[in-house]
Parts: structure tokens; sequence; C-alpha cells
């Protein structure tokens, strides 16, 4: 694979047509060259190469992976408590199958409001919706009337 970085106004139309045989678009934006665009797909695959991650499961669990391909779930580190907030209860359980069922709840949460396009793509499992209304519940709860 070869990566073409044009500047500003991209490579000279004639060279494209006579030997490029695909364009990757990272979105609708415009950046002054390629580079910041080709390290982005480096970055991609790379990453997915055998012993590139610490723990290859990593890249099971990001984001976009899965049977729905959701955004991730948050995530958090040590120590528990903090000003900024304290790390959610659930995850300090011990209890894996609602440790599992809170990471997917937060997953459906984060991706509705930030990429709905996501869920209207796939069918939501009844499972999935019950996790979805719960958190709406909650959020509508916290906030008050």
């Amino acid at each position: 694979m070869v990566l073409l970085c044009g500047r500003y106004e991209g490579i000279d139309e004639r060279f494209l047509e006579a030997n490029v045989d695909e364009e990757i678009s990272l979105g609708d934006y415009v950046l002054s060259g390629g580079e910041l665009g080709a390290a982005v797909i480096i970055d991609a695959v790379a990453r997915l190469q055998d012993g590139a991650l610490n723990d290859a499961e990593s890249a099971a669990q990001d984001s976009f992976e899965g049977d729905l391909g959701l955004l991730d779930c948050p995530h958090y580190s040590q120590p528990a408590q903090h000003p900024l907030g304290d790390v959610p209860e659930v995850l300090r359980s011990g209890n894996h199958a609602a440790i599992a069922a809170w990471r997917r709840q937060q997953s459906l949460v984060r991706t509705a409001p930030r990429r709905p396009d996501l869920l209207d793509e796939q069918a939501l499992g009844k499972a999935d919706r019950k996790l979805l209304d719960q958190a709406r519940q909650a959020l509508k709860q916290k906030a008050g009337p």
C-alpha cells in the first residue's frame, strides 16, 4: 500500500487517474495536506497487527467493535475517589455480570446522542432497549423537573 499525501490543492489529476485505484476520506473536513490523514490510517492499521497492543483483546473492546458497533463505554483509573468524581461503584464491585451490563448500557447511552446513526442502522434487541430506557429514565430523574 502506498499513501499519497497531497499538499493544499492535492495531486495532479492525471497522475491520480493513471495510478490510484482507491481514495480514502476520513470525513467531511479539509486539511492542508494528507500527512495527518495518512498518519491516522497507519495508526488504525498498525494497532491491529499481532503484538502492536499489549493485550490483543484490547482491540476487540474498542469503539465500533462487537455485534452493534457501539461507541466504547467510559474508562476510569486510580484513585477510586477523586475531586473530579468517583469511579462508579459497580466497577469496584467485582460483579462481572453487573460490570458487563453497566458497560453495555454506557455504550448505548454514549452512542445515542453522539452517533445516533449507529443505533438507527441496527435493530436493538429487547435487552439493549431496556438498558437504554433505564439509563434515559435515570438521567431524567437526575436532571429533575
